[in-house]
């Protein structure tokens, strides 16, 4: 297998297996396990949910003896087939001549969580199943699930069953390789599957791409890379073929690819969740809305140039983000130039250590960069004082701007605010914040002193300071924000939370 440092770094995963070998408790193995395990909870749910258990024996009930169910036009059987794990949907064919035709028209769906020996140590004769499942399949297949299945020493199967699933028009396809190891190549004919509309991979090294071979991806519009090992150039080559590709995820990604260049013309979401990314790159994409981080402790540079339409933006990390809007670095306390803008934002998510003077003041300089932002999202990070000479005087000797003066709706806050300049920064908010209506706060004890001052403001109109009416104040878990989240576009704010656990005053 080729190694992962062919662009001249590090094997960043011969590392990573050292790593995990030279530590106490799991081995390698065991702790890569766990990646996968994590990796395939933040999969979306499967179309046909894995049969359980067999239900208690209950007395049949009483029909009159006439088969309905044929009655039924093929076009709704077929429908009822798709609908039943993949092995009794194959049992139909024994029923009749009428339901192998049935069969054979049925859109195949196959997921290895149906298959017998899919948990536990029969795993070797799934992966040939699967192969043969799609194999024999006469008609087409609609979509495919392989999430608890090791192809280690079945290369030929799994090359057999990507060459099948490229010449019968796969439109769904989530492959995941139980490793070990964890850099076994893909084959690829994955470059062939041109009816995908949606592609989640986990746990491959990427075939490599060239001119002579393109991918056909012509109507992908969803693509996930977990814990794969893709080199920058393939990255950039499945965006330039992808001209329909709305939502692109690279999950817990070590090294490769070590830069994210995002350049796309029908991109809509982009997301980094805990990868180890030098830098992320935005350029000429005009229908990028969503530019989502969980970011793990790696520093990086964070440059938007040319997003007319994007929306959400966020979690920011004071801390490792270097933020760069319109060529211009954005620093703490800078007087915010028109190309440093982003009008278009409406949502911001930040996490800012507000011990620290720059990135306290950081927030201020990023309502100017979003004229008109209305959701702000802030995650207190407790520190150690580094300084706090700011405190109540930063806060208090600061004006308002056209964010405060126009736009800004809600404030959600994600943690506890109990320092001095914490408190402060929420008293400027509830000042300045002529339009604001809302403050949501985590139920927390030490968020007594915080809540006591907005509760104090509801109502109320403040009009010796100019500040605004706040009509409500929620008390709500607002930390467990999740993946599926950040890659719904149906879901207004990925940041916040459904429930709101108490509502108050």
């Amino acid at each position: 297998m080729e190694a992962a440092g062919d662009e001249g770094g590090p094997t960043i995963y011969d590392q990573i297996e050292q790593l995990f070998n030279s530590l106490e408790g799991p081995t390698a193995k065991e702790g890569i396990d766990c990646i996968a395990a994590f990796l395939i909870s933040l999969l979306p749910p499967s179309f046909v949910p894995a049969p359980e258990a067999p239900p208690a024996l209950h007395q049949p009930a009483i029909g009159d003896g006439t088969d309905h169910i044929s009655r039924l036009p093929d076009a709704l059987l077929s429908i009822i087939v798709s609908r039943l794990p993949t092995p009794d949907a194959a049992r139909t064919v024994v029923l009749s001549t009428r339901w192998r035709g049935v069969w054979a028209a049925t859109p195949l769906l196959v997921d290895d969580a149906h298959l017998a020996g899919a948990d536990g140590p029969h795993d070797i004769p799934v992966a040939r199943a699967v192969s043969r499942c799609v194999a024999s399949h006469p008609g087409p297949v609609r979509s495919v699930r392989v999430t608890r299945v090791s192809f280690y020493l079945h290369e030929y199967a799994l090359r057999r069953l990507l060459a099948d699933l490229a010449d019968k028009g796969v439109q769904d396809l989530i492959l995941f390789n139980r490793p070990w190891p964890i850099d076994m190549p893909l084959p690829e004919d994955i470059l062939r599957c041109a009816s995908l509309e949606r592609l989640y991979l986990g746990m491959w090294q990427f075939p490599k791409i060239n001119a002579a071979h393109p991918p056909a991806f012509h109507k992908l519009r969803e693509l996930g890379l977990f814990h794969c090992i893709v080199r920058d150039k393939e990255v950039n080559a499945l965006l330039a073929h992808c001209p329909k590709l709305e939502i692109l995820s690279v999950v817990v990604s070590y090294g490769l690819p070590s830069r994210l260049c995002i350049v796309s013309r029908s991109l809509r979401v982009a997301v980094d969740w805990k990868s180890t990314l030098d830098e992320v790159v935005v350029q000429d994409t005009p229908c990028l809305e969503r530019l989502i981080f969980r970011t793990v402790d790696t520093r990086r540079p964070i440059k938007i140039v040319g997003v007319p339409r994007l929306e959400v933006l966020g979690f920011l990390d004071f801390n490792l983000h270097e933020l760069e809007i319109g060529g211009i670095a954005i620093k703490a306390g800078m007087n915010v130039r028109t190309r440093a803008m982003v009008p278009s934002l409406k949502i911001l998510a930040v996490t800012v250590r507000f011990a620290c003077n720059q990135e306290a003041k950081m927030l201020p300089t990023l309502l100017k960069c979003f004229p008109c932002l209305e959701m702000l999202h802030v995650l207190p990070v407790p520190s150690e004082p580094v300084n706090s000479t700011h405190d109540h005087e930063f806060w208090e000797s600061l004006g308002s701007c056209e964010c405060l003066e126009l736009h800004l709706k809600t404030l959600m806050v994600h943690g506890c605010l109990e320092q001095d300049n914490e408190i402060g920064f929420l008293q400027y908010v509830i000042r300045e914040g002529k339009a604001l209506k809302a403050v949501c706060l985590a139920p927390l004890p030490n968020n007594s002193v915080a809540m006591d001052m907005v509760s104090a403001s509801i109502g109320k109109n403040n009009a010796a300071s100019g500040g605004g009416s706040i009509t409500d104040i929620s008390l709500a878990e607002i930390d467990g924000w999740i993946f599926q989240n950040a890659i719904d576009m149906s879901v207004d704010d990925p940041f916040s939370v459904d429930d709101v656990l108490l509502p108050c005053f």
